[in-house]
Order: C-alpha cells, then structure tokens, then sequence
C-alpha cells in the first residue's frame, strides 16, 4: 500500500464485529433452495424465506406475549422485499425479485405503486433500494450486466400514489449475483449515497479506479460533489465487502453494516476517503 493510501486508511474508523438483525434480510443460508450459495451462505430465494419465517414468528410472539414491545406485523405476502422508503408516514417497499414498488396503508393493505420492468434478478441481484427526495422516488437496481440508478416523479397521493417517466441517474455500475450492495440514502447536505459490493473480486475494492466494493455520494442528479475526498470521483469511501446500510447520526456522523462471511457482520463508522482494510 502506498503512503498516501496509508494516510487515507488511517481515516477509516473500523467498528467492532456485532452480530446485525437484518429486518429484510438478503444474505441468509437456504439449504432448501437447490442452488448453489455464495460464501456468505445465501441463495436465491433467502430472503423471501426468511421474510415468509419471520412474519410467522412475528405473528406468534404477538399473539402469546402481547405488549408495548411486542412486534406487530403491518404486511403479509411480500415477494422478497428489501428496502423501504417513506413519502410522509406512507412506506413504499421494493420487491427484490419481482421489481415491483409497493404501498402499504395504515392498515396493511398492499398496492402496486409500479413495476421495473428492466430488472434482472438472479441470487442477490434485482430490485434494491429506494429513497425519497422531493416528491422523487430514486430506485437501485440490477439490469442485465450492470447497475442502475434511477428516478421518478411520485404522482397522487398517499393510497394512490403511481410513478411518473423513468430518468436515469447513473448507471454500467458494476452487478454481480452476490455481493452486489444496493443501498441508496438521501445524507447530510441532500447528497444521494449508494452502496456497491466488491462483486465477489476483492481487489476491487481497494482500488480507487473502481467502482466495486464502495460507498458513492452523488447529487440528486448523479453528479460528482465538488467536495468528493477522491477528486473527480463519485467515491467517498472503499475496501467495502458488501455494504448493505447506511445511517447517521442527530451530529452528522456515518454508519455503514457490511455483511461478513457466515459471521463477523460488522457496523462501521464512515469517514470521507476512508478506506476499509480489515476482515474480508
């Protein structure tokens, strides 16, 4: 490693391993599926299994220990759903697999919102994440040989919302059937971020020339920040396994989970140009 990427390691606070509850999970064993797993023991279909399990254990802790802290269960019957983003107190929920945006009301009644209709799924890739901006649905996902990010004007209101014309924000971002990332979040100052896996090669994802294996800021319209830490680079920080969520903070602070391989998930603190260069 050079000096000045030593430098730039120094940036990065890695936190401690933990052990992550993953609400809509994406990375989890499927013995039963039939296909081949990928070393973090995830399968296609994981994660509609796991949805389907734990809305029934959800189900059964409310029934027999009712309380202030028991889970209540809003929706049934989701195909695969990995994110959700909320226009109001309206949650929209993305459907891995189907590349359907659905809304649910108060009362769990589910709608189709819309359908991407260029979305490729296969084992972890397909429909991914969603954020809200303005009246604007911004929507990650796989499409043939890459990564796309794009967005719609959101029309109606809550219990009739529909999508406006798909626009492209970005997209030949790296895909692959695992660790293929997904995240995007509206931060600090309005900038959009996305999470991308190093795609299953390593050694992307230490290299400041690829977009594998990353945490990207952008502006709303997919542009590269002035203020970036690598230059002219949608990078902000790298050496990222498979980067799955991203949060801050009431002072501006960055947290990444990353998921391990079969253990040692971990919860990190972002740093702009931080560079992860521990357990892989």
């Amino acid at each position: 490693m050079s000096t000045s990427s030593q430098r730039r390691a120094g940036r990065l606070l890695t936190g401690a391993a933990v052990s992550l509850a993953v609400v809509l999970p994406a990375c989890s064993s499927d013995s039963d599926s039939g296909e081949t797993a990928d070393p973090d023991g995830s399968g296609p279909g994981a994660a509609s299994a796991n949805a389907d399990s734990r809305s029934s254990g959800a189900r059964s802790q409310t029934s027999s220990a009712p309380g202030a802290d028991s889970p209540e269960v809003v929706a049934t019957g989701l195909e695969s759903p990995w994110s959700i983003a909320f226009v109001g107190q309206t949650p929209l929920v993305s459907e891995r697999n189907s590349g359907r945006i659905l809304e649910v009301s108060a009362g769990g009644d589910v709608r189709e919102v819309g359908r991407i209709d260029g979305v490729s799924a296969s084992g972890e890739a397909g429909l991914h994440g969603l954020a809200v901006d303005d009246n604007r649905l911004y929507a990650f996902f796989a499409a043939g040989t890459e990564n796309r990010i794009v967005r719609f004007d959101l029309l109606g209101e809550a219990g009739d919302l529909s999508l406006g014309e798909e626009a492209t924000i970005l997209d030949g971002l790296p895909t692959a059937d695992f660790h293929n990332g997904g995240r995007l979040a509206f931060g600090p100052g309005g900038m959009l971020y996305a999470t991308l896996g190093d795609t299953g090669d390593r050694s992307s994802a230490q290299d400041e020339e690829a977009l594998s294996g990353k945490i990207l800021r952008m502006t709303p319209e997919g542009e590269i920040p002035d203020d970036n830490p690598f230059g002219d680079s949608l990078v902000y920080s790298m050496g990222h396994r498979n980067p799955q969520g991203i949060g801050w903070d009431d002072d501006g602070k960055m947290y990444a989970s990353e998921f391990g391989q079969d253990t040692w998930d971990e919860l990190n603190i972002i740093e702009a140009g931080g560079i992860r260069v521990g357990r892989s």
